[in-house]
C-alpha cells in the first residue's frame, strides 16, 4: 500500500494559495514546489477577482525562470477556464486574464527595476530618456573607467606611492 507524498510543510503551502488577501515572502531552495505554488496562487486570484492580471508582479533572478512562469500561468488560467465546475464569471476572468497576460510583470528583478525608473525617471534621478546598457556594453565601459582610475590613480604623487605599496604587498589589480 503506498501513500501520497505531504510534504511537512503542505498547511502553509495552502494558506499561500488560498488566502489571497494576504502577502507573503516565500524562500526555498530549487525544486521545492515555490513556482507551482505561485501560479496556483496568480490562478486563484485572477479566478476569484481578487486581482486582475495587471496587477500581478511576480518577480524571478532568470529570463528562463520569467518565460517559463509566464508560460505556466498561461496554461493554468486555460484550464481552470474551461474546468467543468468553474463559473461563467470565472471563465471570463480567466480567459480575459490569458488575453491580457502581456500586460502582467512576470519577468526579471532587472526588467522590473527598468520599467519602474522608465515610468518615473525623474523621481529616481535620471533623465526621462535614459538607456540601460546591455552586459557587453557594461562591460567595456567598466573597463574604461577602470583604467582611467587606475591612470589616475598611478599618476597622482599620493595614491602613486600607494599603489607601489599595495602591490609591493602582493595585492593584484584585479
Amino acid at each position: 500500500m503506498t501513500s501520497e507524498f505531504k510534504p511537512r510543510d503542505q498547511a502553509n503551502r495552502e494558506r499561500l494559495v488560498t488566502e489571497l488577501e494576504a502577502s507573503f515572502f516565500v524562500e526555498a531552495g530549487a525544486g521545492t514546489g515555490k513556482t507551482t505554488v505561485l501560479v496556483n496562487r496568480i490562478a486563484g486570484l485572477i479566478k476569484t477577482g481578487t486581482a486582475s492580471i495587471e496587477d500581478i508582479a511576480a518577480i524571478t533572478f532568470t529570463e528562463a525562470a520569467a518565460v517559463e512562469l509566464r508560460n505556466r500561468v498561461r496554461g493554468i488560467l486555460e484550464q481552470a477556464a474551461y474546468a467543468p465546475e468553474v463559473t461563467a464569471a470565472d471563465k471570463n476572468r480567466c480567459l480575459e486574464a490569458v488575453r491580457g497576460l502581456e500586460y502582467a510583470s512576470i519577468q526579471t528583478l532587472h526588467s522590473f527595476a527598468k520599467s519602474l525608473l522608465q515610468e518615473r525617471p525623474l523621481e529616481a534621478g535620471l533623465p526621462p530618456n535614459f538607456e540601460v546598457v546591455d552586459e557587453i556594453e557594461a562591460d567595456i565601459l567598466f573597463e574604461e573607467r577602470w583604467q582611467q582610475w587606475l591612470d589616475d590613480v598611478t599618476e597622482s604623487g599620493e595614491t602613486a606611492e600607494a599603489m607601489r605599496d599595495a602591490l609591493r604587498l602582493g595585492l593584484k589589480l584585479d
